[in-house]
């Protein structure tokens, strides 16, 4: 599962789940033009028409902080959480986490996108000195 962010260019900022034996966290790359996602499972689906997502349209990246927690014990700390300001104000978190009822929870393997700053300062996991806000 993966947010992919494609720019004018065509390159894409790419946001993950990843694991490396017991360390579980988030992936950031990017992606050259024409460079396949062939390693990123189940199909892209494109939200550029949809309505939370047209902010983001045409603006620019200025700003990627990160939330980061320790996974399991004797783990050195990984990134859980992505913060991206955007050059017209607007931000987005994208976390590890899952929808549950009211609220949300942890879930190393699926992807939140926060477009609300207060949700994403009220999401928090155990294992994190921080919201996902970061």
């Amino acid at each position: 599962m993966a947010v992919d962010l494609v720019m004018s260019t065509g390159a894409a900022l790419s946001l993950s789940w990843a694991m490396d034996g017991l360390n579980e966290g988030m992936a950031i790359g990017l992606r050259e033009p024409g460079e396949s996602a062939a390693d990123s499972p189940g199909d892209a689906v494109d939200v550029s028409d949809h309505a939370d997502w047209e902010r983001f349209l045409g603006a620019e990246i200025v700003e990627i902080g990160s939330a980061w927690h320790v996974p399991n014990e004797g783990c050195p700390e990984m990134p859980w959480a992505y913060r991206l300001g955007f050059s017209n104000k607007s931000f987005l978190v994208v976390a590890l986490g899952t929808a549950e009822g009211e609220g949300f929870t942890y879930m190393p393997d699926e992807l939140i996108v926060f477009f609300d700053e207060g949700l994403a300062a009220s999401y928090r996991i155990p294992a994190s000195d921080t919201s996902s806000r970061g």
